[in-house]
């Protein structure tokens, strides 16, 4: 398969989601996995702070359940890993047990 032909098939299971609130927001949600495209490696307090505001943006967002059934259609090894749907998945597809808001430790002053 082409490099376009992979493009297309990926995008083509991403659904529309309108109204999402992630988007236009990849370098949040970017940092979020521990590694930023533009910096690279992230201090634990930076992926913390990320995923925090991050699940602070799933959390009021509007296509938030149609988010999650899509990420729930997903086999675990296709999943995204980072904040997706108002969680934070693990490298192996998995939802973390202890990275939700009420566990993530706070850096500094809540927004």
């Amino acid at each position: 398969m082409s490099d376009w032909s992979t493009m297309r098939a990926l995008l083509a299971g991403i659904p529309a989601l309108p109204g999402a609130r992630c988007k236009g927001r990849s370098d949040l949600f970017e940092r979020t996995v521990g590694e930023h495209r533009m910096t690279g490696r992230l201090t634990k307090t930076e992926v913390d702070d990320a995923r925090r505001e991050a699940l602070r943006v799933c959390r009021v967002c509007p296509a938030l359940m149609a988010c999650r059934t899509w990420l729930d259609g997903l086999g675990v090894t296709r999943r995204p890993a980072g904040v997706v749907a108002g969680v934070v998945i693990t490298a192996g597809g998995t939802p973390a047990k202890t990275a939700t808001p009420a566990t993530l430790p706070s850096s500094g002053a809540e927004s």
